[in-house]
This record gives structure tokens, sequence and C-alpha cells, in this order.
């Protein structure tokens, strides 16, 4: 069975300081019926894996470079993440793609991450136009299908499904809908991994919405955004997931 898997995503927000604060405050989440990580920015990764030090909390990093040591000013590489504790690392969050961070990146990046021991997070997802296209569903699935090319050890990947339209947006896809994607995206990957890879859910999570998405069939957790950054509401998205 796979254990959902509740990530916070605290995007380029929070001193030092006040990221410390709020990992403080996450020491008493409830980790027994479901994964929780968060992914401070770059900056805080040392101080918040330290206030959550002898808890379940897992440390993610938000991004991380293709190349490995070298020339490569303002980047930073899987191995120095790893030397930070972190567990997980986000790549081809849509905010990156909007960036210009195309999938062949993507995929270099999530292999550079499991050969320094990181634990990839895929995201994809579609834009609005896209989503009014019909062919939202061949649109995602190639998205994956070149996200994950050349990448061994698949069964290690985390995957998250973020439509564009639905993410800071105060949108938020249908819970249906969202499962029923997934879960075509799902039966295009290899067989051998389908049914162990974890994918979630991201777009305007809260604790108010979340039981409705963690309780369908398909979808493994959520990536939660802004909602990640208040520790009582974070707490009660955790709390929600793990009744639902």
């Amino acid at each position: 069975m796979r254990r959902l898997l509740i990530a916070g995503n605290w995007k380029m927000n929070t001193t030092v300081s006040e990221g410390e604060a709020l990992a403080e405050a996450l020491r008493d989440v409830d980790t027994n019926s479901v994964d929780v990580l968060v992914a401070p920015p770059f900056t805080h990764i040392d101080r918040v894996a330290r206030a959550l030090n002898g808890t379940e909390v897992f440390i993610g990093a938000q991004n991380v470079s293709e190349d490995t040591y070298g020339a490569h000013t303002g980047e930073i590489a899987a191995e120095m993440l790893a030397d930070l504790s972190v567990d997980y690392v986000i790549v081809g969050h849509s905010e990156c793609r909007g960036r210009g961070e195309e999938d062949a990146t993507v995929a270099k990046k999530a292999a550079r991450a499991l050969e320094a021991g990181l634990l990839p997070i895929i995201c994809f997802g579609e834009s609005e136009e896209v989503y009014g296209s019909g062919e939202r569903i061949d649109f995602l699935k190639k998205q994956v299908q070149a996200s994950l090319a050349g990448i061994k050890d698949l069964d290690k990947i985390t995957m998250a499904y973020e439509p564009i339209w639905a993410i800071g947006t105060g949108k938020t896809a249908d819970a249906a809908d969202a499962d029923a994607v997934i879960g075509e995206v799902r039966a295009a990957l290899d067989p051998a991994i389908r049914d162990d890879v974890r994918i979630l859910y991201g777009g305007s999570v809260k604790s108010s919405n979340v039981a409705g998405f963690v309780a369908k069939e398909n979808i493994d957790g959520v990536l939660v955004g802004g909602a990640s950054l208040k520790a009582d509401e974070f707490k009660a998205i955790v709390r929600e997931a793990s009744h639902a």
C-alpha cells in the first residue's frame, strides 16, 4: 500500500529565523499515519533540519542542478543537499518550467538527485490553455514520459500532478477529475512500477479540501504551497489527511 505523503513547499518565503520558528512549531506534527515533508529555501535547510532533528519529518529541497561540482555559478549540487540531511528534492515545478525548464532538464535533475541518494519529486501539469484544448491527457502523458527519460531506479520516484491553472490562483481541481487524470498517467507508467509510485496532487490545497483528494484511489498525498507557511494550518492538513 502506498503511504500518503504531505509535502510543504515553502517556495521563496520566510527569513531564516522565521523558517526556523516555523519548523519548531511543526515538531509535534503527527506522522503516525502519513509521511510529512517540508521544503524550505536553500538558505534555511541546515537550520530547519536542526530544528526538526529527532522527529519523523522529512527535509526537502526545492530544486537541484543537473550538474555536479564545477563552474556553475548560482547552482546547487545534489551532493551539497545530501550533506545537509535533505531527503527529497522537488524538480520540474511549474514555476521552474515557466522560466524555461524543459522536460529533458527535469529528467537530468532527477537522475542527478538519485545518484546522490536523494528522492526526486517530479512535477507535471498543464496550463489552462492545454486544459481546455481537449488534448490534456496526451500532453500530460508525453510530459511525464519525457521527464522520466533515461532515469534508473524509477521505483524511487515520487510524482506530483499540479495543474498550472490551480497553483496560487485559489482555483482547485475537482478531486474526482484530479484522480481520473492521475489514474490515466499512472496507467501509462512502466507496469513494473505503476502500482508503487506515489503521485501527489498540488494546487491550492488546504485543510478544508485535502480529505477529498487523498481519499481518492490514485492520489497518494498532496504538495502544499501557501498553506504550508502556517504551522496550524499545515498540521490541520496532515490531520485531515490522516483521518481520510
